[in-house]
């Protein structure tokens, strides 16, 4: 398996992805009026698990909520989800969901049990940047704890 500490795939579209801190990238999950949003994003997170490498992800929620996305999107992703279960299984330490917002914050902990079975991978929620940065390489580092 890879384990570069840094990022050295195609290039990551900077409106989503920052990949400075490999192996954890931060993404902005895209507004609903961002231009072709979906494939981006989707295009992204393929480009990072072809890296082959453990990897944690700190999500940025969109302030549209989820319940707003619209149907052919989420139709889309969930396609590219089932096409990538393997490699989210082996490539993906865990999510971190970063939001302070306590509407946002319950959201999510309601959505984590109804995901564990496509998303086998711990998930959690930070309050800031730095919080998530703890918590994705806390997740790393169990990960590597389990390897051994």
């Amino acid at each position: 398996m890879n384990q570069q500490h840094h990022y050295s795939g195609e290039q990551l579209d900077s409106e989503i992805f920052d990949s400075s801190r490999w192996p954890v990238v931060f993404l902005r999950f895209p507004a609903l009026e961002m231009p072709n949003r979906t494939d981006r994003l989707l295009a992204g997170l393929t480009h990072i698990l072809t890296q082959q490498q453990r990897v944690a992800l700190a999500w940025i929620p969109a302030r549209h909520g989820h319940e707003r996305e619209p149907h052919e999107q989420e139709k889309q992703a969930s396609r590219w989800m089932k096409q990538y279960k393997n490699e989210l299984r082996d490539y993906c330490a865990g999510y971190v969901y970063l939001t302070s917002e306590p509407e946002v914050r319950e959201s999510l902990s309601a959505m984590f049990p109804k995901v564990q079975k496509i998303l086998p991978f711990p998930k959690t929620l930070a309050d800031d940047m730095d919080d998530a940065y703890r918590k994705a390489t806390a997740f790393l580092a169990l990960d590597g704890a389990m390897m051994e």
